[in-house]
Parts: structure tokens; C-alpha cells; sequence
């Protein structure tokens, strides 16, 4: 039997205000259009961007197919993770974009530096860079003994 081997992974968000978000991502996280698919009236089927090396897709939400943004159901689940050379800097270009701090960034036991953010349309962001390179094992102990503070 042979296998798919999988090409790549992109998420793909539902939000209220497609135009905003698409702005938000350009000016809190860099992002550059790469494609725009719009309906005959107009309304963004989807945008494709590229953040660093990622690409993610942009789509108004539609309930009528089931695509939901974070304020329709409550919130969101999902984190996702964004890999950059300077997660602090990056945190506050998105806050002054309009994201909200949930947890600051700070190193991490697990060695890396790491904060995680709401964007204005309740999708949330862990913005991360690796500093040590800990092995499972390391993790693992660093995880069972965790000092106060």
C-alpha cells in the first residue's frame, strides 16, 4: 500500500471581518497576500498569506457551511504556534495591533522563549523562538521539577 506523504500544513481562519484580520496579520505579524479569491459580490471566499515560512488562510465566516469564527462558538481550541527570531518584539507589534497579552513572553523550562496572544478575532498565537535545544529526556526532568517564581 503506499503512502500520501503529507506537503505541508496550513490553517485556515474564519473571522468576522476578513479586510480587518488580513490587516491585522500584515501589521501585527508580518504577513504578505499572496492570493485573493473573492465571490462574484465581492466577498473573500479566501486569502492566502504567507507568515515567514507558513502560509495561512484568511476566510469570512459563513455559517450556512458551518465556518465558525472564535466569537460565534465562545472562543478557540486551537493555539498556533508562530516560530520567530524575536518573540518579544513581535509580541508587541501585534499587541500594538490590537492582539491582547494572555501570557507574557518569557523563557520557558522547556528552553525556549515563548508568550501566547488573542488576535482582535479571538484566534490565539503562542509567539516562540527555540534558546537551548533541551532533549525529551531534559524536558521531561524540567517538567516534573518546576521551582516557584
Amino acid at each position: 500500500m503506499t503512502s500520501l506523504r503529507p506537503q505541508g500544513l496550513c490553517p485556515h481562519l474564519f473571522v468576522r471581518d476578513a479586510e480587518a484580520a488580513i490587516a491585522f496579520y500584515r501589521e501585527g505579524l508580518g504577513a504578505v497576500e499572496v492570493f485573493r479569491n473573492t465571490l462574484s459580490d465581492g466577498a473573500i471566499l479566501f486569502v492566502e498569506l504567507q507568515i515567514g515560512a507558513g502560509r495561512l488562510l484568511v476566510s469570512e465566516e459563513m455559517p450556512g457551511l458551518g465556518a465558525l469564527a472564535p466569537p460565534t462558538l465562545g472562543g478557540s481550541p486551537v493555539l498556533i504556534l508562530l516560530e520567530v527570531a524575536d518573540p518579544d518584539t513581535v509580541a508587541e507589534q501585534a499587541i500594538e495591533a490590537g492582539a491582547e497579552l494572555e501570557q507574557p513572553v518569557r523563557e520557558t523550562f522547556w528552553g525556549e522563549r515563548y508568550g501566547v496572544l488573542r488576535d482582535p478575532f479571538g484566534h490565539r498565537w503562542a509567539v516562540t523562538t527555540a534558546r537551548e535545544q533541551l532533549t525529551p529526556g531534559e524536558i521531561v526532568q524540567a517538567t516534573a521539577y518546576r521551582p516557584e517564581g
